[in-house]
């Protein structure tokens, strides 16, 4: 079993700031939503003023990388979103700083004053480390569309498609057997 670098939580969790089973968009509830989601998270130590521009720029990052969490179960790549998150990327002053210990390699960090602009930062350094060190593919994003819950496939041999088997995978596999099973019209 494959533990969640803790790295990578912050970034499920910002993933998940969306839930569609349960009808709610932290992002969605606008600029002072945010600001206390980024509180809550402990990427700044008082509540920031935020615009509708940054939460669009959040928005659009986290479009991106859900749909590339999305495409680690086999769906296809929704390029627009990622096309999205890369022009969010491109606004963000990231420097990689040189290790002092050889063993742990470069580190890409945001160099701004910008709380946004840091918070952002972390969650897309978070995701670059995870696709460096191959951790990425096991982020996933359940493909039952009543969910969408990104998680974190902690299953041996990486194989794990829904977020809960007891649920989503029960749901899918109940409508494919009353699918196979029905009757065929006369």
């Amino acid at each position: 079993m494959r533990e969640l670098p803790p790295s990578m939580r912050l970034t499920i969790d910002f993933l998940n700031t969306v839930d569609v089973e349960e009808g709610t968009d932290i992002l969605g509830d606008g600029p002072a939503a945010l600001a206390d989601w980024l509180v809550e998270k402990e990427l700044c130590r008082s509540r920031p003023t935020l615009t509708a521009a940054d939460v669009t720029a959040a928005t659009d990052l986290r479009r991106g990388l859900r749909a590339l969490a999305l495409a680690n179960t086999g769906e296809p790549v929704a390029t627009d979103d990622v096309h999205a998150a890369q022009k969010v990327l491109a606004t963000l002053p990231f420097e990689m700083r040189l290790p002092v210990d050889t063993a742990t390699g470069p580190v890409f960090t945001t160099a701004s004053d910008d709380v946004l602009s840091d918070a952002l930062g972390q969650i897309a350094t978070a995701y670059h480390a995870a696709a460096i060190r191959g951790d990425w593919s096991r982020v996933r994003r359940c493909p039952a569309s009543d969910c969408a819950w990104v998680f974190w496939d902690s299953s041996k041999n990486a194989s794990r498609r829904w977020c809960s088997m007891r649920v989503c995978g029960n749901r899918a596999k109940t409508r494919a057997f009353a699918e196979r099973n029905k009757p065929t019209p006369t």
